[in-house]
């Protein structure tokens, strides 16, 4: 059939243009535009079929010069609206709709699928299940526009020409172009932008409801029947199943949001419409009809599509709420007082501002802002030490160490770690090509000379086989980074590092809490470090800790760390030149308050993790932060890595979420690849050498990792990276 489909660019039209068109009808759209520029963040563009844009009040008889059929959608499409002007709601809902039948039947037309409502029924008896032959009762100038135009088409009817009414239950689910001003909607998006599953009335009244699809299906079904089983007839449109107290659908929202739940606006009342319907008429004339869709399985739909794409104001905001939308139109002087246009109609579509999530960032509570602040007071002469004391108390603690030594950051702790074992000028000291340049610099400032071997490609640490292939009588030592809070193969590494007699340096700047095997991040090598920059798991804004069981070491790295003085020394006496890397009391104050809630912060990385694999399962040639058997990952960045045959770059990835709103970090580069150590010998030949670093890098992009990561902000990120994906495939395909 040829069909003219009025109300085409809203919320039914949108979803009800892909439906007839996937049934093989060739559909033409008409609408006035009001509500084109209201697209759903992160859905693809409405499929576009040939449209006449033209208010329904302005239709004439060559316009529908050789359709078959209408279905006619366009209306004021709900009770706010309607009583925006009951007036403008009669002449556009009702004597526009009967204008528009007739026009058509005078050109041709056979058929007319008319949407209707079950709010006709307005209050009904909650006790009855009320059918097409119930008593209408319409409480709202909407609900009588379409009691009025079902009666002005049945007069039209005849062997011609086909009315069929569709008096369809309350409407959710997702579309190209939302709307939150239809109940299951708008509680999900109060659930994801909130946190509250808010009820504005007492939800002590009934609907029904129907799944924008289904209801487009029935159409279809509809325009395929035989005309006498339709002729002028009122089908109920939506499942008995499906008639819900109000309060039951805020129960069935507030399931499929975890974290959320049910609240009652102050002073809610009753709301008078209420009404339990019976579909079975529908069911008996189109038993091969199956719905889709419930409430439930509706609602999870909508969470999936918008978690992280909404924001509060999209509960009241004219790009969801068509009242407002209306408002802002005639507020702006675009429309007139007749809801016709005044200017050119809009097409750009509303955007809503949405806040940029950082890559990472720190949580911290009244407890450290309390603790810092006593530091700031009392950490001073006699007490000065005292916080420090405590915190690497704690640190050794965590780590079973002997030894734990606060420092001004993580490359001090590197940098005393080597100086104290005596490595310098003429030494070797492996390290891995993927890190932060932090691990190697110290190796150079230190005169000896870095060796960068490959990384495993599973873990993507140090792998042991290129660290067995690197050692040479000159190599003393081996940095080997946890990265991203994954722990290498320690059991193959110390046994070649014992082997060879070189000296194990565990970088654990990334990977507190982590464990491998049940043995902690910072319990292996000779000495082991941290990181407590203010993107890292524990912060203390910036600091850095060192930890050994090795009593000689402790005592040289706390001598080097303070001008070279000995502990014994007298007053402003140095033995030799040293450094000044000592931590502050108030960053030790603070380095406390977050050591009591590491189980915490442990707990919501990897709660972060979660969320991300959860929204991001199934995503071709996508792979995430490995944790096998034997290693308990903190995940301090949740990092993707993808297929490099999907052909996309990290820049590229990290350039199209940044225009999103969302900042990354790249996966780390190869430290031979950078120019800062080009110039060192194994940097020659090393992109042969060390071939997973290579491969990986290119391809590997961190997410935002910091604690403001909610579920619903992983959600976004996910969606912004598979609908990157999903472009560059089309792009390519």
């Amino acid at each position: 059939m040829k069909i003219l489909l009025t109300g085409h660019a809203g919320y039914v039209g949108t979803v009800a243009t892909g439906v007839l068109t996937e049934a093989g009808h060739e559909v033409i759209g008409l609408d006035t535009g009001y509500f084109v520029p209201c697209h759903t963040e992160g859905l693809e563009p409405v499929d576009p079929v040939r449209t006449i844009a033209k208010d329904v009040r302005d239709i004439t008889a060559e316009d529908l010069a050789g359709f078959d059929a209408v279905v006619h959608l366009a209306a004021l499409s709900n009770d706010p609206m309607g009583d925006l002007a009951p007036e403008l709601t009669a002449a556009i809902n009702r004597d526009a709709t009967i204008a528009l039948a007739r026009i058509a039947k005078a050109a041709g037309v056979t058929r007319f699928v008319f949407a209707s409502s079950c709010s006709i029924y307005g209050a009904g008896n909650p006790d009855l299940l009320l059918d097409e032959s119930a008593p209408v009762n319409p409480l709202t100038a909407y609900a009588s526009s379409k009691v009025e135009s079902e009666a002005g088409l049945l007069a039209l009817a005849d062997d011609g020409f086909v009315p069929t009414f569709m008096r369809n239950a309350t409407c959710y689910g997702l579309s190209p172009r939302l709307r939150t001003d239809l109940v299951l909607n708008n509680l999900v998006v109060s659930a994801l932008s909130t946190g509250e599953v808010k009820l504005l009335s007492s939800g002590l009244s009934w609907r029904p409801l129907l799944h924008v699809r289904d209801l487009a299906r029935a159409a279809a079904a509809i325009l395929a029947a035989d005309p006498a089983t339709v002729r002028g007839e009122a089908f109920n449109i939506g499942q008995n199943s499906e008639n819900h107290l109000v309060r039951d659908i805020a129960t069935i929202v507030a399931e499929a949001v975890p974290g959320s739940r049910v609240t009652f606006a102050e002073g809610n009342t009753i709301d008078p419409r209420s009404y339990r319907v019976d579909f079975g008429k529908f069911a008996a004339a189109f038993p091969d009809f199956r719905f889709l869709h419930t409430a439930a399985s509706g609602a999870k739909e909508l969470v999936a599509a918008l978690a992280g794409r909404t924001t509060a104001d999209d509960l009241s905001g004219q790009r969801y709420v068509r009242l407002a939308r209306l408002k802002s139109l005639m507020a702006s002087e675009k429309l007139g007082g007749d809801l016709t246009w005044r200017t050119a109609r809009e097409t750009t579509p509303l955007t809503v501002k949405r806040e940029r999530v950082p890559v990472a960032g720190p949580s911290i509570t009244q407890r450290e802002v309390d603790l810092t602040a006593e530091a700031a007071r009392h950490a001073w002469f006699e007490n000065h030490a005292k916080y420090n004391q405590r915190f690497e108390a704690m640190v050794a603690e965590q780590t079973g160490r002997k030894h734990a030594i606060s420092l001004a950051h993580c490359t001090s702790a590197i940098h005393l770690a080597l100086a104290g074992l005596g490595i310098g000028p003429g030494d070797e000291v492996i390290v891995p090509e993927c890190t932060w340049v932090a691990t190697a610099s110290p190796v150079v400032q230190i005169g000896a000379t870095p060796v960068f071997v490959d990384i495993d490609p599973v873990s993507w640490c140090m792998s042991p086989a290129s660290l067995a292939a690197a050692i040479t009588p000159k190599t003393k030592a081996a940095i080997v980074v946890d990265l991203y809070g994954g722990m290498p193969d320690w059991a193959r590494l110390e046994t070649i590092a014992r082997d060879a007699g070189i000296i194990l340096i565990e970088d654990a700047a990334e990977a507190i809490g982590s464990r491998f095997r049940d043995k902690p991040a910072g319990a292996f090598g000779r000495a082991s470090v941290f990181s407590f920059h203010g993107s890292k798991t524990v912060t203390t804004g910036e600091g850095g800790m060192l930890v050994t069981d090795d009593d000689a070491l402790a005592e040289r790295v706390n001598i080097l760390r303070d001008q070279g003085r000995h502990p014994t020394s007298r007053a402003l006496v140095t033995e030799e030149v040293g450094f000044k890397y000592r931590m502050s009391a108030m960053q030790a104050a603070m380095g406390i308050a977050q050591m009591e809630r590491l189980d915490d912060l442990i707990a919501m990385k990897r709660d972060i993790f979660h969320f991300y694999a959860e929204a991001l399962e199934g995503t071709p040639g996508l792979t995430l932060n490995a944790e096998p058997p034997h290693v308990f990952n903190t995940y301090w960045m949740v990092t993707a890595v993808l297929d490099p045959k999907l052909g996309l770059l990290k820049q590229q990835v990290a350039a199209e979420l940044g225009a999103e709103g969302i900042d990354t970090r790249p996966f780390f580069y190869p430290l031979s690849w950078q120019p800062a150590f080009r110039n060192q010998p194994s940097a020659a030949g090393a992109s042969a050498r060390n071939p997973n670093a290579y491969a990986i890098s290119p391809t590997g992009i961190n997410l935002p990792s910091g604690y403001n990561v909610t579920r619903d902000v992983a959600g976004r990120v996910a969606r912004s990276l598979k609908s990157i994906l999903a472009r560059h495939a089309r792009r390519v395909a």
